[in-house]
């Protein structure tokens, strides 16, 4: 599967930016493949739970339930779908550095159709890339503006 890593240095602890970013009503706030989400309450997903996201991406739009796979709250958190366009995983990885946190998340994919399957690495990796760093480049803007986790 093709994997794309981004990484960023918030001004929060970790504590916080954990209850921020795996709070997935939140999502729409600093994702831009968020356009919405569905049946999740307004906290952190604990594993085992689920949220239907909304997404816009690389050319496409879907809908995907994605399911909480390991939560340990203030270090890591994954999450993993699959849909009829395809299957992903993605991974949170939260260390203190300072007096803020290290995040870290790592995006694992495969399209099941032509013609994406055939662009995974190619042109829906440079599409996801530059949307992954927006992502965390957001996160880090949200969080240090003030938004409560």
């Amino acid at each position: 599967m093709p994997m794309i890593e981004t990484e960023v240095l918030i001004a929060r602890s970790s504590t916080e930016v954990f209850a921020f970013a795996t709070n997935a009503a939140r999502w729409p706030q600093w994702h831009p493949a968020t356009a919405g989400v569905d049946d999740v309450p307004d906290r952190p997903l604990v594993e085992g739970e689920t949220v239907l996201e909304h997404i816009r991406a690389a050319g496409r739009t879907f809908d995907a339930r994605w399911r909480v796979v390991v939560c340990e709250p203030g270090v890591r958190w994954d999450i993993e779908t699959a849909t009829p366009m395809g299957e992903a995983r993605i991974a949170y990885r939260l260390q203190a550095d300072g007096a803020g946190c290290r995040f870290r998340r790592t995006l694992c994919y495969r399209s099941t159709r032509a013609p994406w399957r055939w662009l995974d690495r190619t042109l829906t990796r440079w599409i996801l890339v530059r949307q992954s760093r927006r992502a965390l480049e957001n996160l880090r803007r949200v969080l240090e503006a003030g938004s409560e986790p």
